[in-house]
């Protein structure tokens, strides 16, 4: 009986060290794979969004990605397409660059750029002294609407100031007769630099900065309260992208369609 015994204690002995080894190797595990979690730091919502619209893409955070001083140099200004493969599949989206002989509401010598996106809509960009790339008119010939705002937008701003507020006045006009506003509102535009990372995307690995403008707003009966993020390459430009809803949105009232996309190919000087 004592050996019958002495078999089920050192049986149930060896259970217990073995189950306490397997959870110690689940812990190990999980306090692991924490700690390589690439978006671990990043504000809540901004980690779902990756997650959730550019899954895969981040392999992992670098901090020796230099900082965003001069805005052109993240987001080169010179003839170029951009090809994005929808990260939720779907038609690609392309983005191309060229420059704007006049821009809306300025002397004639002053230079600037116009991207021109897939749906349609094309953004007046200007470089500013201080480095920033901003836009103050879109145009969305589908609808037929000007979108003013002042003061502009930011698209990509140096990293001096981060996390700085503004409040957006936002007037949307009938493109046949400016002076028509259908609707007008206020939004609050926040800029952050979030980090440097290592990206994949089918256009190969690059070293980026995360970028983020949140909006909180309305436009007539339209409300927007959600985030742009754009991964950006130096030299390259964006190379991903994700968004919620963004002042464009405002246009589309009850639109809360969500749109990503990776970096797929490049044609420069065309």
């Amino acid at each position: 009986s004592w050996g019958a015994w002495g078999v089920r204690y050192h049986g149930r002995m060896f259970s217990r060290i073995k189950l306490a080894s397997s959870i110690l190797a689940i812990l190990v595990a999980t306090g692991h794979a924490a700690a390589d979690d690439p978006l671990e730091g990043l504000p809540s919502d901004v980690a779902r969004q990756v997650r959730e619209h550019l899954p895969g893409v981040v392999l992992e955070r670098r901090d020796d990605v230099p900082p965003l001083k001069r805005a052109d140099q993240w987001l080169p200004l010179e003839p170029v397409d951009y090809e994005f493969e929808p990260s939720g599949g779907g038609k690609s989206v392309r983005w191309s660059i060229a420059p704007a002989r006049r821009l809306p509401g300025r002397q004639p010598s002053t230079k600037g750029w116009t991207l021109v996106d897939t749906d349609g809509t094309t953004r007046f960009l200007e470089l500013e002294k201080d480095g920033t790339i901003q836009s103050r008119f879109t145009v969305n010939h589908p609808n037929g609407l000007l979108i003013t705002l002042d003061p502009p937008e930011p698209v990509v701003r140096p990293v001096a100031d981060e996390g700085k507020a503004g409040e957006i006045e936002i007037k949307v006009a009938d493109l046949g007769s400016p002076s028509d506003v259908r609707f007008s509102g206020k939004a609050r535009c926040t800029w952050s630099d979030l980090g440097g990372f290592r990206v994949k995307v089918p256009a190969g690995e690059f070293d980026v900065r995360l970028l983020r403008v949140h909006y909180k707003g309305s436009v007539g009966p339209a409300s927007v309260d959600g985030s742009r993020l754009l991964l950006v390459s130096p030299g390259t430009g964006p190379v991903a992208f994700s968004v919620d809803r963004d002042i464009s949105a405002f246009i589309f009232f009850n639109d809360d369609t969500r749109h990503a996309g990776v970096l797929r190919k490049t044609s420069r000087g065309s």
